[in-house]
């Protein structure tokens, strides 16, 4: 079983399917990639804050193993040291970077993989929560002057709903 935390972004509004395509889940447990790309990982992530932090340590590193006169043997593995520490924190990191730019975690989910996690949550989440875009009507209301919006809605739930369809078919 994997646990994912689920995180909403700060600007709440839109219809469930607006808000349902912002949702972030991220995954506990080690990360590969960052492990292996370190600050490149960062950087492509857009998490400044844990990169400044990296950067940050592998200058104090550097400057003291320059200081006791070490061999670049140890530079390396210092670097393979910062590199695992990274990948073990990843998702820590990812939900601070997250956290600073005023998102929310908003549940804790798990499932047999992420695809699994992602179904648990949406087949709870979806229907508790209303549309807050005034105007959007929910299904099943008549359609006054303006009778077009049930249509819509019901267009971007079958869009949603054939995106996960795809998203958890069975892949062969």
């Amino acid at each position: 079983m994997s646990a994912y935390t689920v995180h909403e972004p700060p600007q709440v509004g839109g219809s469930r399917i607006d808000r349902a395509e912002s949702i972030v889940l991220i995954g506990e447990g080690f990360s590969w990639r960052t492990a292996i790309f370190g600050p490149f990982y960062l950087l492509v992530g857009g998490q400044w804050m844990a990169l400044a932090i990296y950067v940050a340590a592998a200058i104090v590193t550097s400057a003291i193993l320059a200081a006791a006169g070490a061999g670049n043997q140890w530079y390396t593995v210092v670097f393979l040291v910062l590199n695992v520490i990274a990948g073990f924190e990843a998702s820590e990191l990812k939900r601070w970077s997250l956290g600073r730019a005023g998102w929310q975690e908003i549940a804790t989910v798990s499932g047999h993989g992420r695809e699994d996690a992602e179904r648990r949550f949406f087949d709870l989440w979806l229907p508790s929560i209303a549309d807050v875009t005034p105007g959007e009507r929910h299904l099943g209301a008549s359609p006054g002057a303006d009778g077009d919006t049930t249509s819509r809605v019901e267009a971007s739930i079958r869009r949603l709903s054939e995106r996960l369809r795809s998203k958890f078919a069975l892949k062969s």
